[in-house]
């Protein structure tokens, strides 16, 4: 085979079994991706000790529910059917598959462990759905020390390697790759010693108030972040250069689509600088979290939050079909601020620009 190649690529060519070949990073973007499927009670028994495996996710009954607020619907389509035919992963076990998202609590939160090899575990957290309640939570991470999400996975982390013995991998893809690090930095440090990577593909770091924090510190040299060129999701809250950027062939923000990476020899295809307008949104998203305070940042995301919140839409697929009906509603409510959510938007808006447009790249 020639030419650019993906995931898809790399499951319909990757026969060989774990055993044989070593998991890679590429297992690990595979695993990441799974875990937003939304899996039938008819497939998974919850039950201890019952498990599925993915081939028996190929389910054309269940597939439309499982996937339908997955980003790349078309790429997973035809994704399902090669997982289920690779001896590399069709046999692969799912165990404790936890989902749990509440508007109430502002949480959207799912889990799932992968049995790979002999004793050899992943656990994938799922990234933000489509889902409103999944955005606000991602803005509350600006203000709050921890969100719910977060605590969920360390609860859900503890819980799973309390039960299983082994080696673990833990990862996610966008707010799945932030939950992958907090959970592998706060957790019991009696589980740690059995935790060998983690994988952050291109997921916001921790925020200011965690990455002092010596438990987060000591746990870096196990984490691998991936970002595409054009970055805007991972680069929230990241103040270093220690990530990998990854060769996309799509543009701008749809780079957050792990369908678009290359793969070149069993690994993601490495580039040597973000883009200029990554860099951009890099040093203005950073300057807002710096220079707001907490009050600040809270009352900007709880605005956001309640312009959307006004359309009554649940999910960010609702507000785009019905766009005409809703761009009104958002101008209405925007124009209805009182006068200190006006001078926030303005204070966002400069201190974004004056870091963006002029500030030094870094």
């Amino acid at each position: 085979m020639s030419g650019f190649k993906t995931i898809i690529n790399y499951v319909e060519s990757n026969q060989k079994t774990f055993n044989k070949r070593a998991f890679n990073e590429v297992d690990a973007l595979v695993f990441s991706w799974i875990s937003y499927f939304h899996i039938s009670k008819d497939i998974y028994k919850k039950r201890i000790f019952k498990t599925t495996q993915i081939k028996e996710l190929y389910n054309a009954k269940y597939i439309d529910k499982m996937i339908y607020d997955v980003s790349d619907i078309p790429g997973t389509k035809k994704l399902l059917p090669l997982l289920a035919a690779s001896p590399r992963f069709r046999d692969i076990e799912i165990l404790y598959y936890d989902e749990n998202t509440s508007r109430m609590n502002e949480k959207q939160f799912s889990a799932m462990t992968f049995r790979f090899d002999k004793d050899k575990y992943f656990v994938a957290f799922r990234g933000t759905d489509h889902s409103f309640v999944g955005w606000k939570e991602d803005l509350n991470m600006s203000f709050l020390k921890c969100i719910p999400s977060q605590i969920a996975a360390k609860k859900y982390l503890e819980t799973v390697m309390k039960k299983i013995r082994g080696t673990y991998f833990v990862g996610g893809h966008s707010k799945g790759g932030n939950l992958a690090v907090y959970a592998t930095s706060f957790i019991d440090d009696k589980y740690k010693n059995r935790i060998k990577k983690i994988y952050n593909f291109d997921g916001p770091s921790l925020n200011r108030k965690l990455i002092d924090d010596e438990r987060y510190k000591s746990n870096k040299k196990k984490i691998l972040k991936f970002v595409p060129q054009s970055c805007v999701v991972g680069m929230c809250f990241e103040k270093t250069l220690n990530y990998k950027i990854v060769n996309s062939n799509a543009f701008g923000i749809l780079q957050h689509n792990p369908f678009t990476w290359e793969i070149v020899n069993n690994k993601l295809k490495v580039l040597t600088n973000t883009t200029f307008d990554s860099k951009m949104f890099k040093n203005g998203i950073n300057a807002l979290v710096d220079n707001l305070s907490d009050e600040e940042l809270k009352l900007f995301s709880n605005s956001i939050y309640d312009i959307i919140a006004a359309t009554n839409v649940k999910t960010v697929d609702e507000f785009i079909k019905e766009l005409a009906k809703n761009i009104p509603i958002v101008f209405k409510k925007i124009t209805g601020f009182d006068e200190k959510q006006k001078a926030l938007m303005k204070k966002v808006a400069e201190t974004y620009i004056k870091e963006a447009v002029f500030g030094k790249m870094k």
